[in-house]
């Protein structure tokens, strides 16, 4: 089962951003197709801006012909079961809930890696005890919840360093945001495994964080774009639009930081913090918005092609499967389909309309696909 793991994020990673440059040519005069996205958190913060507010509101996905609604799942295990049911066509999820849902029947491919490294991390108060990984045999970790990612994250972490996660781990849903941090205050638990986005909105609430972090997590694939094996197979053109909009708009956003966040603060105005003063409210968006963007940004990696995933990345986030799948048996193995890749810029843009929170409608147009980055705000 593990030494076929990593094709599953090759297939059709490094999506060709370029490729099919003729379909975003000839969108516009075709009906747009109705696409829903989910999002595997209730949570839709400024983090989450390059695959919700940006593509749709700067209309890089309308010039891709993709009508995209965006929705929201509690949880990768429930985006997985969306997909699965037909109910969405594509995911933001970890990659461990990809192969689980292989080796569950689900027939899942990966294939645009958006953050290059994983967004989850477990974490404690900057002045708890705990040192490492390896000293939290008999704690108990919250998390936002038990069909999230991070569970399978941190069995698997606590399992490099030879911590039975079924009988030396206790794992509580503590919920997100405030709940988490009170439970973390409180002492009901000993750390949080979370995400980047939700670290920095309970630190933005005045408690400092600190990382437990071994080697490997600094290899692992980070939340992947993914849909059916059918889909892939035959509607590989409307896949491609909707990666093509999520790297225009990740440029935009690392390009243009504030405007971005003006951005999804107009189309999901419950993320802006409420009763802070402007210059307050912009610094800790932004302090959110950095910790996802950091890890989708291309321009200071080694390869600098969006969507990317490498076989050894595949490999290191092998090992957070094993705690939950390794009794299953072993993965049904899957096709591996590849598709060319060509990185593009895309020139200056200016919004001139809003989307609403879980329904995102692109309403304006895009600006061609070639030509110099944004300018900075």
């Amino acid at each position: 089962m593990t030494r076929r793991a990593p094709s599953l994020f090759t297939a059709l990673a490094c999506i060709a951003l370029a490729a099919l440059a003729p379909v975003a040519a000839s969108a516009q005069d075709k009906p747009l197709k109705k696409v829903v996205f989910a999002v595997t958190t209730k949570d839709i913060s400024v983090g989450h801006a390059a695959h919700s507010s940006l593509p749709a509101a700067l209309g890089y996905w309308k010039d891709e012909g993709l009508d995209v609604s965006v929705t929201s799942v509690e949880g990768s295990a429930a985006g997985l079961q969306q997909l699965g049911a037909g109910n969405i066509q594509i995911v933001s999820i970890g990659p461990e809930e990809i192969v689980i849902g292989r080796e569950k029947g689900v027939k899942i491919k990966g294939f645009y890696v958006q953050a290059r490294e994983t967004i989850y991390r477990i974490v404690v108060p900057a002045d708890s005890p705990i040192q490492g990984v390896a000293q939290l045999r008999g704690k108990t970790i919250g998390v936002p919840a038990l069909a999230s990612g991070s569970v399978p994250f941190s069995k698997a972490l606590v399992a490099s360093v030879g911590i039975d996660p079924e009988k030396e781990l206790k794992i509580l849903a503590v919920g997100v945001g405030a709940p988490g941090r009170l439970a973390l205050q409180q002492k009901q638990v000993d750390a949080l495994a979370l995400w980047d986005t939700l670290q920095a909105s309970i630190e933005n609430s005045g408690l400092p964080l600190r990382r437990l972090d071994l080697p490997m997590v600094q290899e692992m694939l980070g939340q992947t774009i993914a849909s059916r094996d059918d889909l892939i197979a035959d509607n590989a053109a409307v896949l491609i639009g909707f990666a093509r909009g999520v790297a225009k708009a990740t440029l935009f956003g690392v390009t243009n930081p504030e405007a971005a966040v003006r951005i999804h603060w107009k189309a999901y105005p419950q993320t802006r913090p409420q009763g802070v003063e402007e210059a307050k409210a912009m610094k800790e968006a932004l302090h959110v918005f950095k910790s996802r963007f950091d890890l989708q940004r291309v321009d200071n990696r080694p390869d600098k092609r969006y969507g990317i995933g490498t076989p050894s990345n595949g490999k290191s986030s092998r090992p957070s499967t094993r705690t939950r799948s390794s009794s299953r048996g072993p993965s049904p193995p899957p096709t591996t389909t590849r598709a060319r890749s060509s990185p593009r810029s895309t020139d200056s843009t200016r919004p001139r309309s809003s989307a609403r929170p879980r329904s995102t409608r692109p309403s304006s147009r895009a600006v061609s696909t070639g030509g110099p980055p944004c300018p900075t705000t």
